[in-house]
Order: C-alpha cells, then structure tokens, then sequence
C-alpha cells in the first residue's frame, strides 16, 4: 500500500473517530437535556395539583360563605319585616293611645261638668227638702221605683253618645277603675260598661265595643259585676 493511501485511511479513521466522539457527547448531553426537562415537567406537574387542590379549597370555602351569606340575607330580610311588622303596631297602638288620651280628656271634662251638675243639683234638693218635704218624695221615687233585684246598685244619670259612655250614680264606696257593670231596662240586660273614672258620689264608664250601638237612657239600672 502506497504511503499516501495510508495516511488518507489514518485520515478518514481520525474524522470518523471525532464524529462518533462528537455524536456520542451530544446525544449524552440531549439525555442530560431530556432528564432536566422531565425533572422539571414533574416539578411544575406538582405545583400545578398544589394550584389545583388549594383552588378546589377556595372554591369550597367561597360556596360556603355564599351559603353562609344567603341565611343571614334570608334572617335578615326576616327580622326586617318583623321590624316593620311591630313597628305598623306600635303606631297603630299609638294612635289608639292618644284616641283613648283625648277621649278620657273629654270624659274628665265631661265627668266635671257632670259633679258640678250634679252638687248644684243636690243643693236644690237640699234646698227643696227645707221647703217643700214632699217634692223629695217625688225625686226619691224617680230614682229608686219599687225594690231592685240582686246586685243592681245605682242608676244611669248622663249618657254621652259620641263619646260613647255613661254616668252612673255609684262612687268611690261601690265601684273602682276596670270594674263592669251591666246597665238594664225592664229586667233585660242592654249593655256592659267598664269603669274609666270614679269620683265621689259618681263614676263614668265607657260602653264595651260590642254594645257602643246600643240606646241607653237616662234611669236605666246599673249592676256591678
């Protein structure tokens, strides 16, 4: 073999052996490449079910407190209408109250109206008693006619019907506030009334709501339940 062949076969061995060298250290660095690549896919894998787990956590907490926030909404809502619920009762009680204020005003003005009717109407009699005996025969028959049945007391003396009360001739020694009586005529019962107001000698009482409709008269007679 002539020596230029030689050298050009040692030649061609060298390249071919730093080819071989060359794809070897590549293809080790593209399985270093790969492996650090894989690494890192599990690494970022792992993070994302961290991401993924703490995102179904926050999911599950946030319904939660949407559930949570939809019963207070609801007791809420709840407790509101109740709020307006006694609020439209406290005003209509209260303007029952200042119903009842004025109407016991006129009664107290009514019932003074009534005492001193009354003491100037005693007086006269009184006065009558010394002249003429025999006209306070004929008051007492008008006001007590014959004998009274158990329990009757007093007799009516006033009747206001706006205002829907009576004026009964019974005081302080007969009745007392928030007793009821019954006022009759001819032995039937016509109405019941509740005390509102007592003095001496006299009482006013306002007729049950049941019977504000009913025609009371003066002398009708008076029964203390």
């Amino acid at each position: 073999m002539s020596p230029g062949r030689r050298l050009a076969l040692i030649a061609a061995g060298i390249i071919l052996g730093g080819v071989a060298t060359g794809e070897h250290l590549f293809r080790r660095q593209l399985e270093h490449r790969y492996r650090a690549a894989e690494a890192r896919r599990e690494e970022l894998q792992g993070d994302f079910d961290q991401l993924r787990a703490r995102h179904e956590r926050v999911n599950a907490q946030l319904t939660e407190q949407r559930q949570h926030a939809e019963e207070l909404l609801g007791a809420l809502a709840e407790r509101t209408g109740q709020l307006e619920e006694a609020v439209g009762r406290l005003t209509v009680e209260s303007r029952t109250v200042r119903e009842l204020e004025s109407r016991l005003v006129a009664m107290a003005r009514q019932m003074d109206s009534l005492q001193g009717e009354l003491s100037l109407a005693m007086d006269r009699v009184g006065g009558k008693s010394k002249a003429a005996p025999s006209a306070v025969q004929l008051e007492r028959i008008l006001i007590s006619s014959g004998p009274q049945p158990d329990g009757l007391r007093g007799r009516v003396v006033s009747v206001d019907t706006n205002w829907h009360f009576v004026v009964i001739n019974l005081g302080w020694d007969a009745v007392k506030i928030g007793d009821t009586v019954s006022i009759l005529r001819n032995g039937h019962m016509l109405a019941q009334a509740r005390i509102e107001r007592v003095q001496e000698g006299v009482a006013a009482a306002s007729l049950l709501p049941e019977w504000e409709d009913v025609s009371i008269q003066v002398n009708d007679l008076v029964r203390v339940l």
